[in-house]
């Protein structure tokens, strides 16, 4: 990560050990890098172990109300951000996503890894409806 020299600070929001997953946000002074890239929105990197070092595997931006995901390799990493508190889970698949409180109290990022690469994801609200945020038509 320290290669990108557009980038100024890291700042790690979460480390999720069980996953090998930190939660990161990204900010440059000079504005070299567009907006996203200014702590607007929250960043996800998996990490893998290999001859017993740490290497970056996969990274995503956790877009706002919307999914992303790294679809190349094995496994796959799902992500977003939740920004309303009408949201109560993402589902993945069969399986409810991590979720992780962001310091600001409005945002969540949740994530997700899998198998995988053609899930589903739903948002569950509250009072119990539900929104697709990626639906699989057959």
């Amino acid at each position: 990560m320290n290669d990108n020299l557009d980038i100024d600070e890291y700042k790690i929001v979460e480390i999720v050990k069980e996953d090998n997953v930190i939660i990161f946000t990204a900010h440059s002074k000079n504005g070299a890098i567009n907006k996203k890239n200014n702590n607007e929105y929250p960043k996800i990197a998996y990490f893998t172990k290999f001859n017993g070092e740490w290497h970056l595997s996969k990274t995503g931006e956790c877009l706002m109300d919307k999914w992303n995901a790294n679809l190349v390799g094995e496994s796959y990493l799902w992500c977003g951000t939740l920004t309303g508190t009408r949201h109560e889970k993402v589902i993945v698949g069969d399986t409810e996503a991590k979720m992780i409180e962001m310091n600001d109290d409005v945002k969540r990022v949740w994530y997700h890894l899998s198998e995988n690469n053609k899930e589903e994801v739903k948002v569950f609200l509250e009072g119990g409806s539900e929104e697709w945020l990626k639906e699989i038509k057959y």
